[in-house]
């Protein structure tokens, strides 16, 4: 395909918030900060995780992939904000991505995985991140989760 371009998809993003996020990148707003983040940030995080899983000799950490489980998406505003236990709005997409942009903005290795369905039946995740270069034993892990747990059913939409 031709014509396509990142401007061209990024338009058609309906989701405020997700737009916004396609907008500082298009126009390389954090461009300033690249190196700082990638040879001074990025190393420090690396070596907070390394310490962290040497130092409790662990393969992994296991978490929730979200804070909270999915909610439904506003088909004319986007995801925009919602309320966690009736609490005060909170932005989606920064709220979802809070346990996992860690582990990804460090570039260790991450894995999520379907842990069940909500009362609502929409899905609930489990993540797994692993030390620097552990993507072999990450997946491993994940695989014997995953036959722990079972297969789960596709959310009704």
């Amino acid at each position: 395909m031709t014509g396509i371009t990142v401007a061209s998809i990024a338009a058609q993003i309906a989701s405020p918030d997700v737009a916004g996020a396609f907008g500082a990148i298009l126009g390389d707003v954090f461009g300033g900060a690249y190196d700082a983040a990638i040879n001074v940030h990025r190393p420090q995080m690396q070596a907070l995780y390394a310490n962290y899983y040497a130092g409790n000799q662990l393969d992994a950490m296991m978490f929730p992939t979200t804070v909270a489980p999915a909610t439904t998406i506003d088909a004319v505003n986007g995801s925009s904000t919602f309320s966690i236990n009736g609490g005060a709005p909170v932005d989606t997409f920064t709220t979802y991505i809070r346990n996992t942009d860690p582990g990804s903005n460090a570039g260790i290795p991450g894995l999520s995985l379907p842990a069940g369905m909500t009362a609502g039946g929409l899905p609930i995740g489990l993540e797994l991140d692993g030390p620097l270069g552990s993507d072999r034993r990450l997946l491993g892990i994940g695989l014997s989760i995953e036959a722990l747990l079972g297969s789960v059913r596709a959310p009704m939409l």
